[in-house]
């Protein structure tokens, strides 16, 4: 027969008392400071480059543009990507003409 699982409150608040025993835990390496000629000094402009945010990617098509997140169900969202693939056009494209669709229904310019 298998013995019990110990419980993880247990456990827990057995780590949290500290250390059963008094043993010494072994001492820590720690590393050699490197000698001041060893580092190289930065000149002002790398370290202005340095201090830059980095820079992320974004592609031509989507400058200026916001994006829209919609949740759909599954079979929703299956019967867009199956008509986006008979169509030949990309899923967003399909969107941008539903939106449009949605603007002249309610009577607002498509600038979709």
């Amino acid at each position: 027969m298998s013995r019990p699982r110990p419980s993880l409150s247990e456990s827990l608040k057995a780590v949290a008392a500290g250390p059963a025993s008094t043993a010494v835990s072994p001492p820590v390496a720690v590393p050699e400071p490197c000698p001041a000629s060893a580092v190289p000094e930065r000149s002002a402009a790398s370290a202005a480059e340095a201090a830059k945010p980095p820079v992320t990617f974004h592609a031509a098509t989507r400058v200026g543009k916001k994006k829209v997140t919609a949740t759909l169900a599954p079979a929703a969202h299956k019967q867009l990507k199956h008509l986006a693939t008979d169509k030949g056009v990309t899923t967003e494209a399909l969107l941008g003409e539903a939106i449009g669709d949605l603007f002249e229904k309610h009577g607002l310019p498509r600038v979709a």
